[in-house]
């Protein structure tokens, strides 16, 4: 049974006169694409920058509008598809991959861990992570620890943590600067991903780093067989 979430913050009018606007972005230059390609005189190399802006600013587009179903999807508790038992070390080699961060050292305890969980959103959340902490600018120290039932997934930011503020909104509110040109709501996702799953994540600074912590709980073993 998928458990009850808590509600999902609330989002304040000034944020969705910011959804508008960022909505609205991507279209200024798709707009201007549109009428210079149908130009007969384009220079072949202005079009193909052209198209290739198209594509872009289409995938960036598209991203905005998963985003958003994304958090709605969430806010009605029907966020999960179809759960089955998964690596979460598995998974994060996925995301790693996705990311960009493919080789990237993972601290593991030697453990194989097994979650019940949809592992689709899994990744989506673990990529949401890693894309996070990626924008730094240099690789996250990641660890993966499992026991007492749970298993922990800790991605370490690199770069000066966030003030107090900051680190209280992180999880909480829209990005007011969203690291991937987005909405801003890919970490408030990611936790409504975990708290899905019956988990966690939470965001603290221990040793001047952000670290971003995702805790699930392990599958049930099978019953021993009579």
């Amino acid at each position: 049974m998928t458990p009850t979430l808590p509600p999902l913050p609330a989002v304040e009018a000034p944020w969705l006169d910011r959804l508008a606007h960022d909505l609205r972005g991507p279209l200024a230059p798709l707009q201007t694409a549109s009428y210079l390609l149908q130009r007969d005189d384009l220079d072949p190399l202005r079009r193909q920058e052209l198209l290739a802006m198209v594509e872009r600013q289409t995938r960036r587009l598209g991203s905005m509008l998963d985003e958003l179903n994304d958090w709605v999807r969430a806010a009605q508790q029907r966020l999960l598809g179809p759960r089955e038992h998964c690596e979460p070390a598995v998974l994060l080699d996925y995301a790693l991959v996705g990311s960009g961060l493919a080789g990237t050292a993972v601290d593991e305890d030697g453990n194989i861990a097994i979650v019940d969980g949809d592992p689709q959103r899994l990744t989506q959340l673990l990529r949401a992570l890693l894309d996070y902490a990626g924008n730094r600018g240099n690789p996250p120290v990641l660890s993966l620890r499992s026991g007492d039932g749970r298993v922990r997934i800790e991605v370490r930011v690199p770069g000066p943590p966030p003030d107090a503020a900051q680190l209280q909104a992180l999880l909480l509110q829209p990005q007011a600067e969203p690291f991937d040109e987005g909405l801003g709501l890919r970490l408030l996702i990611a936790r409504a991903i975990a708290q899905a799953h019956g988990g966690d994540l939470e965001a603290i600074v221990e040793d001047d780093r952000l670290r971003l912590r995702c805790e699930l709980p392990l599958a049930d073993p099978p019953p021993a067989a009579t």
